[in-house]
């Protein structure tokens, strides 16, 4: 007779075995055996809540071993969720414009304990000298990266949700910008308490961070990130979003609001009414970027955890004391847990972390202590007391005790074999396209395509900022392709190729 204990892990991989044959066709990305339970639990999330669309990715030891697309990017079109789509990740960008500062704290260019407004401050631009409440003056930068900064969302509100009004206050034309607002809650507004005296979740302080880097590095705030901090990495489709649904970007997946949530006036035109995510008023988000307005994957953003990681697999874009700083909880807590700067921390087990949401984006992501890096997206966000969020956070938690081994790739250094193109039904696990040789080169290397189904096949050649330097066609007689980049810099190049249907993507280095 089988014991209890054995019927009930065997009832549990037939469920396992069922609820993935009912669905397979609702995930894209690297098939792994040994991380299966991923599947069924992400599968399991967007099934449960009734959510479209969403992305999972994880690393571990510094390699990317699972990346993989669940549901639908665009229902509209039954356009399936790729590894490769890029979702609004709310105030993820938290720690984008925490490690973009402590850079240039590493740097020399800023103190942690600058002041920010006044004739001795960072911003000590006219526009800032109309100042209601004298506290202001005692701001500094640590009090802005750690939410001490005197705001508190749920007393003022956050001033960038009311940027149209803002605009006619200030006699702009709508909707005001980043400076504007700053300007506005400087000279209309009193502080929620003396700043460093408490810790209050405010947007607003990101913001301010975002305008700083602004000043001191004499470039807008994102084109200094992507160049800084992200194309060294390798990151090229991580952006400051986009309010309106026209300017969304070419990867970029569709944002959906709860059930029967009310269309709500434009920030850019108050008589039209729009869906909250495509330019209502708390999703304006030109002003959100260093609070909470970029998009990324999730598996770019995995890349840019190991890079801050303190991981000696690898290499850190800051220096470990530099990094301490930045994970180094304060005395004062934010909803009631530790947080540094950008950071949640959990001081019982040394994970830093952080969720975002804004309507039509849950997002959450993680470094653990036992070198596992991951980070969840999904499109929309629902009106059920936070049920949906509380599930995703834990999501990952609660399948790592059950995971007995890791895979040995590094999906990092793979092809991207997906495109957010195809539908659910289409979507398999194709073979690679094509090879790339000698790689590394000296700039003269070989592109072979195999197995190519259409009359044309189109090959581009990318630079680190995603720009094409170079680019030629395939046909069925034409299967290898000789490049010479030999009088480009040296560096790591993109080599894509587009077969009609699924794009491709390998990386070249060129030494």
């Amino acid at each position: 007779m089988m014991k209890p204990k054995k019927i009930l892990i065997t009832a549990i991989a037939i469920l396992l075995f069922l609820t993935l044959n009912q669905s397979a066709k609702a995930q894209t990305g690297y098939y792994s055996p040994s991380l299966v339970n991923f599947d069924v639990a992400m599968k399991n999330l967007l099934k449960n809540y009734n959510i479209p669309g969403g992305q999972l990715a994880i690393t571990y030891k510094g390699r990317l071993v699972y990346s993989r697309g669940f549901g639908l990017a665009d229902s509209s079109t039954n356009t399936a969720v790729c590894p490769e789509n890029i979702f609004r990740i709310a105030s993820l960008s938290k720690q984008i414009t925490a490690i973009t500062i402590m850079h240039l704290y590493e740097q020399g260019r800023i103190g942690l304990n600058d002041t920010i407004f006044g004739a001795n401050g960072i911003l000590n631009d006219s526009i800032y000298q109309t100042i209601l409440d004298k506290r202001v003056y005692g701001i500094t930068v640590k009090h802005l990266l750690s939410h001490q900064g005197g705001w508190n969302r749920d007393i003022s509100g956050d001033p960038e949700h009311n940027s149209y009004a803002i605009a006619l206050a200030m006699a702009v034309p709508p909707p005001a910008n980043n400076e504007t607002i700053i300007q506005y809650t400087l000279s209309k507004q009193m502080l929620d308490f003396a700043p460093g005296s408490s810790a209050k979740y405010s947007n607003l302080g990101f913001n301010i961070i975002g305008e700083i880097i602004e000043k001191i590095t004499k470039q807008n705030y994102e084109t200094y990130v992507r160049d800084t901090i992200l194309a060294p990495l390798g990151i090229t489709d991580m952006h400051s979003a986009k309010s309106l649904l026209i300017n969304k970007y070419p990867n970029e997946v569709h944002y959906y609001d709860y059930q029967g949530a009310p269309l709500v006036p434009s920030v850019f035109n108050n008589n039209l009414l729009v869906p909250m995510p495509y330019s209502g008023s708390k999703c304006h988000m030109e002003v959100r970027a260093a609070g909470g307005g970029w998009v990324a994957s999730a598996q770019d953003l995995c890349k840019l955890l190991c890079a801050v990681d303190l991981y000696p697999t690898k290499p850190d874009i800051l220096k470990p004391a530099t990094i301490y700083t930045m994970v180094q909880p304060t005395n004062r807590y934010v909803n009631s847990t530790p947080y540094a700067l950008g950071w949640w921390i959990n001081t019982t087990d040394n994970n830093w972390l952080h969720s975002g949401s804004l309507h039509g984006t849950m997002t959450y992501q993680c470094r653990r202590n036992d070198q596992i890096n991951y980070a969840l997206l999904v499109n929309t966000r629902l009106d059920d007391n936070g049920a949906s969020a509380e599930a995703l956070n834990g999501l990952v938690r609660s399948i790592v005790p059950l995971i007995t081994s890791w895979p040995a790739i590094d999906l990092f250094d793979s092809t991207i074999i997906c495109s957010p193109t195809n539908s659910v039904d289409n979507i398999s696990k194709n073979p690679s396209l094509f090879t790339v040789y000698p790689n590394p080169s000296n700039g003269k290397f070989t592109v072979k395509i195999e197995g190519l189904q259409q009359a044309n096949c189109k090959l581009e050649i990318c630079n680190l900022l995603g720009q094409e330097i170079h680019n030629a066609f395939f046909n069925l007689q034409t299967t290898t392709v000789d490049i010479d980049l030999s009088n480009f810099p040296k560096g790591l190049y993109f080599v894509k190729v587009y077969d009609g249907t699924n794009n491709y993507t390998q990386k070249i280095i060129i030494e």
